[in-house]
């Protein structure tokens, strides 16, 4: 009698990984809302008023903002602009939901 193997196919298994990896990060406490800074470092897409880094500039430059700081915001951006103005904060500079805003 001839055993037959019950193994799984490898390429199966690399297929499973390929379109399971994705969404370990959010099964590991990562919010979807998780992205990459300008300067390469992790952060949170978050509305501009929860990130205290925007509120900084606002609040030393008021309208006048220089234009190398308004670029970065630019390729902050983490949202279409018709969803609001939501950017790429830097972990440390994201305001809690819970906190008060000056701009909210």
């Amino acid at each position: 009698m001839r055993r037959t193997s019950r193994l799984i196919p490898f390429g199966f298994v690399i297929l499973a990984l390929a379109v399971l990896l994705p969404l370990l990060p959010s099964a590991f406490g990562h919010t979807r809302s998780s992205c990459q800074t300008p300067e390469k470092t992790e952060g949170r897409c978050v509305h501009f008023s929860s990130c205290r880094l925007v509120l900084r500039h606002y609040a030393m430059y008021k309208e006048h903002m220089p234009p190398v700081i308004m670029r970065f915001l630019q390729r902050a951006r983490c949202k279409p602009k018709n969803q609001g103005y939501h950017l790429c904060c830097e972990l440390k500079d994201v305001i809690p939901a819970n906190a008060n805003s000056k701009l909210k």
